[in-house]
């Protein structure tokens, strides 16, 4: 999905964004672990799945766009993208690694961070971007709503681990058309037909 070019955008409060490249591999791990290590109830990935790779797997999960803004040199926040690759679904990717330092939040860095994974995504055929994000995450839920992120769906205990399990909500933004912002519709299974997983079941 395009090569590993360098893109700068300025931003209002002195931070600029840029997309990594592989040549940035210290700068993403400085930032990756950071944000396992800061934030572990907002990811599905622990600080000790990651702290031990090699460089060339550093460089390999490089290999979709990750986002990445800096203040004073320093990176402090960072959001990625993960493509779809089947052709029925290339309209489709997903945001993934979202962070901004907790002293940085509220500055505009992480809507300035959506905005160019969003126009990255459009310029590369997506028109729908989607999450998963913890639904004991407040914060997070709030300002994907506020940016026009729709919940359609829960995945109860999509992360166990870290102080208990929690649910997993599911959201979208429709970027474009064929959708368009306005344009959502999803079919929702009624309630007379939801069943519950019983306990010992398994799906094959």
């Amino acid at each position: 999905m395009g090569s590993l070019v360098e893109v700068e955008v300025s931003i209002e409060d002195g931070a600029a964004i840029r997309r990594l490249s592989v040549k940035d591999v210290d700068v993403f791990r400085r930032i990756r672990l950071e944000a396992l290590s800061h934030e572990p109830l907002s990811f599905a990935s622990v600080f000790g799945d990651w702290v031990n790779l090699s460089d060339r797997q550093w460089r390999q999960h490089l290999s979709q766009p990750v986002f990445v803004a800096f203040l004073g040199g320093l990176p402090v926040g960072m959001m990625g993208l993960r493509f779809e690759r089947a052709r029925k679904m290339a309209h489709r990717a997903r945001l993934v690694s979202v962070y901004v330092r907790k002293s940085k939040r509220g500055t505009g860095i992480a809507a300035n961070l959506l905005r160019e994974v969003a126009e990255h995504a459009l310029a590369h055929g997506v028109v729908q971007l989607e999450l998963g994000v913890n639904a004991a995450n407040s914060a997070a839920i709030r300002f994907y709503e506020h940016h026009g992120f729709v919940e359609v769906g829960c995945i109860p205990d999509g992360f166990l681990g870290h102080e208990g399990k929690h649910d997993e909500l599911i959201m979208v933004l429709r970027l474009a058309p064929p959708f368009g912002p306005r344009g959502f519709f999803c079919r929702t299974v009624p309630e007379s037909r939801k069943q519950p997983f019983p306990l010992g079941s398994s799906i094959r």
